[in-house]
């Protein structure tokens, strides 16, 4: 087949949330098991240019689209991908060029210009969206027939105007559009506040519009559907929560109308590229040591541990990210860690693990907390409170980068996953296959989680069952250790054995992707 990868975000490349992942590993082995595939993708200004090559040899299409009554300048170079050898078409415009980040503005944007808040999404969130799409339906005109793609897959809200692009012209034909729903949550549908707004951006008939209305404004999952698309989302759970009303507050209002419209949504669980993460080779993982959860070989874990927390927690010198607070290590070797990685966002559920907090320090003296992440800014104030009152017992890392995530991964005895919804989870795979046992609200994706044998889950999100949880964990990891010790060992080959990207897109994306090629 030949498939176009459409995505914001592209790990090793440029990177903003679980995405990034998705988005190499489709490319990767799809290309792999001998489809074309080519990733379209945005130039911004922090893209990383490791993983790309061949980018200087083929000369730029250049082209003008008109885009809310001016004409915008876009500039297509071809380049490929060291891993997976795949196509990629970089698409340039000053829109793009002038960020920093893919979908919020950074710390040194906004003392450039104070209106530019830390956090806060793009003002044009709007207008980049609509270009990139317009951008990627255009670049048919300059390619030969032979090269015409079979499949147009769309990662997220952001990418889903494109089927409405495509919808009518007739050089896609023959070609079939899927957008993948990763997070339909409020904040996440990059939605138009109305008809006419969505008009003046898109250029789209206000009839089209109006059948896409969500209250009074207009949705571009929905504009996908009604123009042909297929919806995916990253795990069979999801896709029952999308479509069940009850749901309706976590999505917006989107579950009641795909329920009413009886829409049909794929569910297809995200995997993992093994590859990546290999704790075995810490050329691979990016972490200081290697060790071995599937073995019970764990020495190397924790080594890391006493890295992470002596060079990265407790050094402000060393450490890349701001750090708030430390970690007491006088009893390291007999101390419970328990960390969180990931958006400090009230989806996330952070401000029931703030509320947990006090509760577990106070009734356990050997505990300790790590959390990295950024987001809501209130929440991440409400953090760095705690890290004052627990001195020495919880410590807080404001921001991301690649290493300190893998290392807060593999950290932790168990990393807490709150989360009032979640797609599919991401953190989870990980930390298993780091020797880290995932806690989790029985929510979404983290249902992949299985009780008691790879991690743990509880019910009813709230701070009083989630401090009964870890307070039960934090017991058998004292009074038990072996029961930790082979579900640790579990854990790590469940998730390697059942979670692998390329048996995802063997058994779940290709025969999907065919099936949808035969329907007329």
């Amino acid at each position: 087949m030949k498939l176009w990868i459409v995505s914001m975000e592209c790990a090793g490349i440029i990177e903003a949330g679980g995405v990034k992942n998705v988005t190499l590993a489709l490319c990767k082995e799809f290309s792999l098991a001998g489809n074309s595939t080519t990733l379209f993708i945005p130039v911004f200004k922090t893209n990383c240019w490791d993983l790309i090559y061949d980018y200087e040899k083929s000369g730029a299409v250049e082209t003008e689209i008109n885009h809310c009554n001016r004409c915008e300048k876009i500039i297509y170079k071809k380049a490929k991908c060291k891993e997976g050898d795949f196509n990629i078409v970089f698409i340039n415009n000053p829109v793009f060029a002038e960020k920093e980040d893919i979908y919020t503005y950074t710390e040194n944007e906004q003392k450039q210009n104070p209106e530019f808040i830390k956090g806060k999404g793009h003002k044009d969130t709007l207008f980049m969206d609509s270009l990139f799409a317009k951008a990627v339906a255009e670049y048919i005109n300059f390619i030969n027939p032979s090269e015409y793609p079979d499949i147009i897959h769309c990662q997220d809200a952001s990418c889903a105007l494109i089927p409405s692009f495509v919808k009518n012209n007739h050089l896609y034909n023959k070609t079939k559009t899927v957008v993948t729903i990763h997070n339909a949550g409020p904040a996440y549908h990059h939605n138009f506040s109305s008809a006419g707004e969505a008009a003046w951006y898109t250029g789209l008939d206000e009839g089209i519009l109006s059948d896409a209305l969500n209250a009074s404004k207009v949705e571009p999952f929905l504009l996908a559907v009604n123009s042909g698309a297929y919806l995916t989302t990253v795990s069979e759970n999801y896709a029952k929560e999308l479509l069940d009303p009850m749901y309706e507050n976590e999505t917006e209002g989107l579950s009641s109308i795909f329920f009413s419209r009886y829409t049909s949504i794929k569910g297809i669980t995200n995997g993992i590229d093994y590859e990546r993460y290999n704790p075995t080779d810490k050329n691979i993982s990016l972490l200081p040591y290697e060790f071995n959860p599937e073995t019970l070989d764990l020495q190397g874990k924790y080594e890391c541990r006493k890295y992470f927390i002596n060079e990265i927690v407790n050094s402000r010198y060393d450490s890349q990210l701001p750090v708030c607070g430390s970690i007491n290590t006088s009893n390291f070797d007999n101390d419970v860690f328990i960390t969180y990685h990931g958006r400090i966002t009230h989806q996330k559920g952070i401000n029931i693990l703030i509320d947990a907090i006090p509760a577990i320090l106070n009734n356990f003296e050997n505990v300790k907390f790590i959390i990295c992440g950024q987001g809501e800014i209130s929440l991440e104030k409400s953090i760095i409170e705690i890290c004052n009152k627990f001195s020495g017992k919880v410590a807080f890392i404001n921001g991301y980068d690649r290493q300190t995530a893998r290392l807060i991964n593999c950290s932790g005895d168990f990393i807490v996953l709150p989360s009032f919804f979640e797609p599919c989870g991401l953190e989870d795979l990980i930390s298993q296959l780091y020797g880290t046992l995932p806690v989790a609200n029985k929510t979404g994706g983290l249902n992949k989680i299985v009780n008691r044998k790879t991690g743990f889950l509880y019910e009813n999100n709230c701070s009083e069952n989630l401090i009964a949880k870890l307070s039960e964990v934090i017991t058998l990891k004292i009074n038990c250790p072996e029961v930790i010790q082979r579900m640790i060992k579990e854990a790590a080959l469940y998730v390697h054995e059942n979670y692998l990207w390329k048996n995802v897109i063997k058994t779940k994306y290709l025969p999907f992707f065919e099936e949808i090629l035969k329907k007329v």
